[in-house]
């Protein structure tokens, strides 16, 4: 008794996983990637410059403040607003149910 394998992808694919990602995980994937893309080029010595003693010196010298309470704020409020909405949207469409 021999059984042989099917010979297409669409044959080998499974029935219960075969469903398009919701567009907010496709949100999130994507943004962390441009995140990660502007964080490595913004805080990169040999990208952009950025040190921790001219940091310092600028929080010091009351210029650096203002942007360090700006990204606290922005890189806390915006992934939480993003967990919000994909929280929300898979929660209004019932994640568990296929398309």
């Amino acid at each position: 008794m021999t059984t042989e394998l099917p010979d297409t992808a669409e044959a080998m694919e499974s029935k219960e996983t075969a469903r398009t990602l919701p567009v907010g995980w496709l949100v999130l994937f994507f943004g962390l990637i441009l995140w990660g893309a502007w964080y490595l080029y913004a805080y990169s010595p040999w990208l952009s410059g950025w040190t921790q003693e001219a940091e310092l010196q600028a929080a010091q010298a009351g210029g650096g403040s203002g942007a360090s309470i700006g990204n606290t704020i922005a890189f806390t409020a915006i992934p939480a607003a993003a967990l919000g909405w994909l929280w929300a949207t898979l929660r209004r469409r019932g994640s568990g149910k296929p398309r």
